[in-house]
């Protein structure tokens, strides 16, 4: 190579450096080559409820007092419970989870989606009624970070004779605000035709750490649920799914719960390494996926009775 080659290379290093990082003409860098686009990012949306990472691990419940009793130097009750007077150190969370007729939120759980959402109908009592307060809710979650936001539902918006399969339009007419989340739900209803899938009740141990009331740590079990409910009102019976291959290993019996940590920022350590001492299973199951997973009917369970094998020759 030429001594004039040999000089050139650091000015050709300088250019190609700035190909590099420097973005071309033709590739836009900004909303301003879509003004559709910067106008839809600068619109005005719904205060988040809250934004966190969401940790799931199964834990037998042989383990689950020991794992508190580990712990609670470092945590403390739920504060909503202290508030109460109650004495409680757990309550009932009941949800009605609407999915469409092919259960797409199920599928993008079980293919591993990496964005998903879902739309449940909650309350924390042990069954729906006309006087019980309830919340409609938008989950999503990216990755392991979740997103929930809130559609605000006037007291005793329930009805007693309300057919399953209006329950969410009727919901969403009855919003206080018809801010960007609900019309986000009206978007996903029209899209998708969501129906009541499954009905999810559980109880649920509420703590959070002394350093940090942010970070929270619950304990949900005695998991129960119904498949495709014919009403939600009142004493729905249910089924208990804690016991159905929890781990997804075939083989393993016993009882799970399961462990959740909330959390706005990192683990603590103290909790980490209680977690890799117990040797906890993490999973990224969903209460709804296990009891749709457990309750669903087989093809053959539910077929209509012309295709039963009764009085056939």
């Amino acid at each position: 190579m030429k001594v004039g080659g040999l000089r050139e290379l650091p000015r050709l290093r300088d250019v190609l450096q700035r190909e590099r990082h420097e973005p071309r003409l033709s590739e836009p860098t900004s909303d301003a080559y879509y003004p559709e686009a910067a106008e839809r990012r600068g619109a005005p949306r719904a205060p988040l409820h809250f934004q966190r990472i969401e940790l799931k691990y199964f834990i037998p419940y042989r383990q689950i007092d020991h794992f508190v009793e580990r712990i609670s130097r470092r945590t403390d009750v739920d504060p909503y419970l202290m508030k109460e007077g109650l004495g409680r150190t757990r309550y009932p969370v009941t949800s009605l989870y609407f999915d469409s007729y092919d259960l797409q939120a199920w599928d993008e759980k079980e293919a591993g989606q990496f964005f998903r959402r879902k739309i449940r109908l909650r309350t924390y009592q042990d069954e729906y009624s006309t006087t019980s307060p309830v919340f409609l809710e938008i989950k999503r979650r990216l990755d392991a970070v979740v997103l929930k936001d809130r559609i605000s539902l006037p007291a005793g918006v329930l009805q007693g004779d309300m057919p399953p399969n209006r329950l969410l339009p009727y919901l969403l007419s009855k919003a206080k605000e018809q801010d960007a989340t609900a019309l986000e739900a009206h978007m996903m209803l029209g899209w998708l035709n969501l129906q009541p899938t499954a009905i999810v009740r559980y109880q649920r141990m509420a703590l959070v750490a002394k350093e940090d009331p942010n970070m929270r740590i619950t304990v949900d079990h005695h998991i129960q649920g119904v498949w495709k409910p014919p009403s939600i009102m009142g004493n729905v019976p249910m089924r208990s799914v804690d016991n159905i291959n929890a781990t997804g290993m075939n083989g393993i019996s016993g009882k799970y719960a399961l462990l959740e940590l909330k959390s706005n920022g990192g683990i603590p350590g103290w909790l980490h390494q209680a977690i890799q001492d117990m040797e906890l299973n993490r999973t990224a199951y969903s209460k709804y996926y296990l009891v749709v997973m457990g309750l669903r009917p087989e093809l053959t369970q539910d077929c209509d009775d012309r295709f039963t094998t009764t009085g056939v020759m």
